[in-house]
């Protein structure tokens, strides 16, 4: 589905789809056409998790809570040294994967923050495993509403980032509608 987009917003290539929901995905395709999906990370879920552990709030608005707290990196390198990111793509990850054991001294702030930088390396580390860069990353799913993950990605990964959103497809359905056509096509048999 995300071929599609791509090849439909006529796209130069190579060019991404990076969608963030409770887990972080990307979709890379390369000039020739040929594409590489993969889970890239925990994407909202922890930090949402974290959030509703830590306050009456349900998630962290537009990343305001992030951006008002300090990044551990001690911990954030022991979240990035997890085995998961020395699997070759493609690969699949779980929610149950990661969880938020090392944070339990951490403020509300600095965990938020600490976590969204989580979603953001994972992210950089997935695009940077790519021999040729994207031309252009397009961000699909609740988290590209994350100001502070967004701004960061941009800043960790030098090229060209913009919302879905921008090409007229409303980033919330993306996965929806990816669903819904991946089972047109499966029931049509046009594998």
């Amino acid at each position: 589905y995300h071929k599609l987009i791509m090849t439909k917003i006529k796209l130069k290539l190579p060019s991404a789809i990076i969608n963030i929901g409770g887990i972080s995905n990307i979709t890379y395709m390369d000039k020739n056409d040929k594409i590489l999906s993969f889970d890239t990370g925990p994407g909202n879920y922890l930090i949402d998790e974290w959030i509703r552990n830590n306050s009456k709030l349900e998630f962290d608005s537009g990343g305001s809570i992030a951006k008002s707290g300090q990044i551990d990196k001690k911990i954030l390198n022991k979240l990035l040294n997890n085995s998961y990111y020395k699997i070759k793509p493609p690969k699949s990850l779980d929610v149950k994967y990661f969880n938020l054991q090392n944070l339990n001294k951490l403020s509300l702030e600095d965990g938020c923050a600490t976590l969204s930088m989580l979603t953001v390396k994972s992210i950089s580390m997935a695009l940077n495993s790519f021999k040729i860069k994207p031309n252009l990353i397009l961000f699909s799913g609740g988290g590209r509403k994350n100001k502070y993950i967004f701004d960061s990605i941009k800043k960790e990964f030098n090229c060209s980032v913009k919302l879905i959103d921008d090409f007229k497809i409303n980033g919330d359905f993306v996965e929806s509608q990816a669903f819904a056509y991946l089972a047109i096509r499966s029931y049509l048999k046009k594998f």
